[in-house]
């Protein structure tokens, strides 16, 4: 491979400024834009914590790419939604850390998501008796 080289300055600037521009559309385009609300953190909001693993015979990717979808389609778009992040122990525990602006959103979104179809694929894919949430109040 040839790396393409410049002695002139504004050549060198311009393959910069289109690198710059190239990098800023990429993130734009695959950052989720619900997780990335600002919150005054001097506020009180709530940190909903839930654990649970995905039924055997579910594979990880499509858990995973499932997962990240209703982050996007879903959790974000919530009313009082901050932010919300998921990870898997090395046991196969999965955890969920939702912020929201108060305890009532943290309920009308629980409620929601139990009853509506579009996540419905997604709650299937839960072994239900592992799940575990819990809820706290940062003051």
């Amino acid at each position: 491979m040839q790396l393409y080289t410049s002695s002139n300055p504004i050549t060198f600037t311009i393959m910069s400024m289109q690198i710059a521009v190239l990098i800023t559309t990429f993130l734009f385009a695959i950052l989720p834009t619900g997780h990335l609300m600002e919150t005054n953190t001097e506020d009180p909001y709530v940190i909903e914590i839930t654990t649970f693993t995905y039924k055997e015979g579910v594979k990880a990717d499509t858990f995973w790419i499932r997962d990240a979808k209703i982050q996007e389609d879903y959790t974000s778009k919530q009313p009082g939604f901050i932010s919300r992040e998921s990870a898997m122990s090395e046991e196969g525990e999965v955890v969920v850390v939702v912020r929201w602006k108060t305890m009532a959103d943290a309920e009308a979104s629980m409620n929601k998501f139990m009853q509506d179809p579009s996540v419905a694929d997604y709650a299937q894919m839960i072994e239900g008796p592992s799940m575990k949430m819990k809820r706290y109040q940062k003051q």
